[in-house]
């Protein structure tokens, strides 16, 4: 099933941070997946115009609705909020969500129940591909009831 498209989520607010989702997107494409990364195929928010915050709105919202899976980046001291909605929207339509964290904090209780009760996070990009590579993964919730 390495086709399946896979929504790459996470903090767009410097430049590490989106560094570090560009190297999620490509370790997930080199692996076979397709992707949809926010800032590299929506845009970012630059100059805030109503058009653009539409535009960027609807077309994140429907790569959320083709995505079959969304994978997170979760560091920080506290998830980032468009991070937490992205990753409430699969999970709510059904899909597996998974994070990517290697921060020692605290991780949000309800971020942590949303990736499969904490099966689906993993502490680096190589863990989070060798358990997609060998099914491994938890369940979405939806197979759980």
């Amino acid at each position: 099933m390495a086709s399946q498209l896979i929504y790459v989520a996470g903090p767009l607010f410097n430049t590490h941070e989106r560094w570090y989702l560009e190297r999620i997107a490509a370790a997930l494409e080199q692996a076979g997946y397709r992707t949809f990364l926010p800032h590299r195929d929506a845009g970012l928010l630059g100059e805030i115009t109503l058009e653009l915050r539409i535009k960027l709105f609807y077309d994140d919202l429907a790569a959320l609705e083709s995505a079959d899976m969304c994978v997170a980046l979760l560091t920080g001291p506290d998830q980032d909020s468009g991070t937490s909605a992205e990753l409430g929207y699969c999970y709510a339509k059904g899909k597996p969500v998974y994070g990517i964290t290697d921060d020692f904090r605290f991780l949000n209780n309800f971020i942590w129940g949303l990736c499969a009760d904490g099966r689906n996070i993993f502490k680096s990009i190589e863990e989070l591909l060798g358990n997609l590579n060998s099914g491994l993964m938890g369940t979405s919730h939806s197979q759980r009831q």
